[in-house]
């Protein structure tokens, strides 16, 4: 039996605990609610609706966005909304987040229910960075009604975030971002603002949230379409590949430790493959096999691994330098060993997968051994990977399908099949550094 479900005389009932640092807030112990149904699986599915929308307030409320009023509001709302039993089992699935019962559009309401309905096809990392995005929209234009926004607001929100440093809560703990705000325009306050990006990330998301609303009837348009600034340096400026000379310097600083081999193969590896940081970090042994008699990288979203988009899930063969260095052989003894991940120190972070731990580890290489450019990080790698093939003349759309990118080209993307193993091959044999 589900622990939140309880059978009372034939009935089904939603029940779950209230948790302890909530009981100041919420009077009674349990929160119930009757599912109206004798069908075990369809109220399975009901209060994993009902669970899933309390859990999401209770996560706002701790995460400082809602007070205890809205929460007893919310929970009351999300308790009464289901009054009959729905017509079919799909239904109840699918029991959307209908934003025209709640009494009021607060901000802080409306957010709830976006996030409640998007959080399913959401990452934990991509959960937790729309619900940092969310509070600071809250904290900086308040928790007023929905329909008020206009363009004015999202104005005022951009300017705001434009001198707001980044990661603002950890920087001025405890202190509100009204007065931070205060204080920084009267210049009693300084503090480096966040990056172009930084802003643009947080106004794209609060788009998403009105083109939400819009989407619910709540809101005729969106406010906040367009309001993103536009970059100060190109697309290629704002990571530099790394220089010949950068890399030698790389390659002759590696050293290899039978006790940390990723220390050693995961830059080597980016350099001669392309791949994304968090990709190489989560590789399992079996993701190293041949494919028609070439031997490949597979990216996929297997296990517990994750890829950036649909795209990011390829194939990248291996260079013939990085077998004459000795990656297929380290790979045999792995899987000989029965080891399954490629690289056993790295632990997983529910947000940040495999590779959070690893950046930090290279970051303080490069800074120590390599460079001192703030433009040049491990996504470097990537970068000096599709430029050395760009400058040697490989096609655009092998390059992309090598990146896992999107294929620039409408024609070959909708209706051409992926470059055969051996073809891109060919095309990474192309690459040479000269490390020695």
């Amino acid at each position: 039996m589900y622990t939140y479900l309880l059978n009372r005389r034939g009935h089904y009932h939603f029940r779950l605990r209230v948790p302890s640092d909530l009981s100041q807030v919420i009077s009674s112990a349990e929160l119930n609610k009757s599912l109206k149904t004798k069908d075990l699986k369809e109220a399975h599915l009901l209060a994993r609706h009902y669970l899933q929308r309390i859990h999401t307030i209770f996560s706002l409320f701790r995460a400082g966005y809602l007070d205890h009023q809205h929460v007893k509001e919310q929970i009351d709302c999300v308790l009464g909304r289901t009054r009959n039993k729905p017509e079919s089992l799909k239904a109840t699935a699918e029991v959307p987040a209908s934003l025209s019962t709640y009494p009021t559009h607060r901000l802080s309401s409306i957010i709830s229910s976006f996030i409640s309905d998007k959080q399913m096809g959401w990452s934990l990392k991509t959960k937790m960075e729309n619900e940092a995005s969310l509070r600071l929209l809250l904290d900086v234009i308040g928790d007023g009604a929905i329909e008020n926004i206009d363009r004015k607001t999202a104005s005022l929100l951009r300017d705001a975030l434009c001198i707001l440093p980044a990661n603002v809560y950890k920087v001025l703990p405890g202190i509100p971002v009204s007065r931070v705000l205060e204080e920084l325009k009267t210049g009693c306050s300084s503090h480096p603002p966040m990056s172009t990006t930084t802003v643009n990330k947080h106004l794209s998301r609060f788009s998403t949230l009105l083109a939400y609303c819009v989407r619910e009837g709540i809101l005729r348009s969106n406010p906040a379409e367009g309001m993103t600034l536009k970059r100060k340096r190109k697309a290629d400026e704002e990571r530099k590949a790394y220089s010949p000379q950068d890399l030698k310097m790389i390659f002759e600083n590696l050293r290899y430790h039978d006790s940390e081999p990723e220390r050693y193969w995961i830059p080597i590896l980016s350099m001669y493959t392309g791949l994304r940081l968090d990709e190489l970090c989560q590789l399992y042994t079996e993701d190293v096999t041949e494919y028609d008699g070439v031997h490949c990288i597979s990216v996929a979203d297997t296990q517990d691994k994750k890829v950036k988009t649909l795209s990011s899930r390829r194939i990248v063969p291996v260079h013939p330098r990085l077998v004459k260095l000795g990656f297929l052989a380290y790979v045999r003894k792995a899987k000989a060993n029965g080891q399954l991940r490629l690289w056993m120190n790295l632990k997983r972070r529910d947000a940040d997968g495999y590779g959070s731990a690893y950046g930090k580890v290279f970051q303080r290489f490069n800074r120590k051994y390599i460079t001192n450019d703030p433009l040049k990080t491990f996504h470097s790698f990537r970068h000096t990977f599709a430029n050395s093939l760009k400058q040697q003349g490989v096609q655009e759309s092998l390059i992309a399908e090598i990146l896992g990118h999107t294929n620039p080209s409408i024609t070959t993307g909708r209706y051409g099949k992926r470059f055969q193993p051996r073809v891109l091959l060919e095309a990474i044999k192309k690459l040479e550094f000269e490390l020695d």
